[in-house]
């Protein structure tokens, strides 16, 4: 990688229980699983060819968690930044997705079909993580110039990253491939231009 540009390496975190069970966590947690943390040592392995000189990780127990697996033998130590947590899902989080079909079946239907409109009380719209998410990754590209940085973050939150950056509406979110856990990309900003390479 060049070092005359910004290079965000942007994993999503390991499998959890909750994943497993299709549970819905956002601000919630539920602990990784085995093959999770293997995941992560996978993640690991394949970033040693980077020279990471930051981190930063979500507040989430499970992103802690795979960073500092893939941070083992380091002496990078990952700062907790709240910007990059997940989606906020209020009273769906610990839930099954058969269950939040039949408590909020409009609401149900627009996050997983229509996330443009999707609006549940006591949650945030895509647009507000969008908000935060980017503004979260903008505050890290200026605060590393020239750096890269890891940074451990969760499925929809790097979904609406994506969609910013490529400049594809929220109403089109679905056609962006969802990141797999312990899969990373790379952000690379330069002179402004932010390119992504998988």
């Amino acid at each position: 990688m060049s070092h005359n540009k910004t290079n965000i390496l942007l994993v999503r975190h390991g499998q959890t229980e909750w994943n497993q069970q299709n549970r819905i966590q956002g601000h919630q947690d539920s602990p990784l699983t085995e093959l999770g943390k293997q995941q992560a040592k996978k993640v690991k392995q394949l970033l040693n060819k980077f020279e990471i000189q930051q981190a930063y990780v979500s507040p989430m127990q499970r992103a802690r968690d795979t960073a500092k697996i893939i941070l083992n033998g380091s002496s990078l130590k990952a700062k907790v930044l709240k910007d990059i947590g997940e989606i906020n899902l209020g009273p769906w989080e610990g839930k099954t997705r058969e269950e939040t079909a039949l408590s909020h079946p409009v609401e149900h239907n627009s996050f997983w079909h229509k996330p443009d409109i999707f609006n549940l009380a006591g949650a945030e719209t895509y647009d507000q993580l969008q908000q935060r998410m980017v503004n979260g990754l903008e505050t890290i590209f200026s605060a590393n110039r020239n750096t890269n940085i890891l940074v451990v973050s969760h499925w929809i939150a790097i979904k609406v990253a994506l969609a910013f950056y490529k400049g594809i509406p929220i109403s089109q979110l679905t056609d962006i491939k969802n990141p797999e856990n312990g899969s990373f990309l790379c952000l690379s900003k330069e002179q402004n231009q932010v390119n992504i390479t998988y």
